[in-house]
């Protein structure tokens, strides 16, 4: 089992992640990666995500009910999420992202020990498990996913 600062710290990781990508060019940050996604639409995905999980947490600081779930319809919440990033400067969207992080962490700190170790009602997670399991986990997949398209800076 994680403590709030150890999830904190590897949420933080995304953050600079994000900070080490501004030397790179916006073609590429706008390059598809396998026909798909580009890192600019990655990164809005996550954000799309962390804005989500920032409104719940000043829920549960102000001990509102509550379910810590994921989206009812994931793929319109991720399309939503692509959406919002593509209309924004890729370097833009670096920093909004990192600034939504770091407000994420912030509100995650804020939550006390024994709220962020419960099972939320109507929810198979704990905040620890989701974080860990959803977030950080997740956060990882996709960094893995761009690390492999970048080319070797100097």
């Amino acid at each position: 089992m994680s403590t709030i600062a150890e999830v904190s710290a590897d949420l933080e990781k995304w953050t600079v992640f994000l900070s080490d990508l501004s030397p790179y060019s916006d073609e590429l940050l706008c390059k598809p990666i396998e026909g798909k996604w580009s890192i600019q639409d990655i990164i809005s995905h996550i954000l799309g995500w962390d804005k989500g999980l920032t409104k719940t947490l000043i829920q549960i600081i102000n001990n509102e009910q509550v379910a810590l779930q994921e989206h009812l319809d994931v793929q319109a919440f991720n399309d939503a999420s692509v959406a919002f990033g593509r209309n924004m400067k890729p370097h833009d969207l670096l920093n909004e992202a990192i600034a939504q992080r770091k407000r994420m962490i912030r509100k995650l700190e804020m939550v006390s020990e024994s709220a962020f170790v419960r099972q939320f009602l109507n929810s198979p997670y704990t905040m620890e498990y989701f974080l860990q399991q959803i977030f950080v986990q997740h956060d990882r997949h996709h960094k893995e996913q761009i690390m492999k398209v970048l080319p070797a800076i100097d």
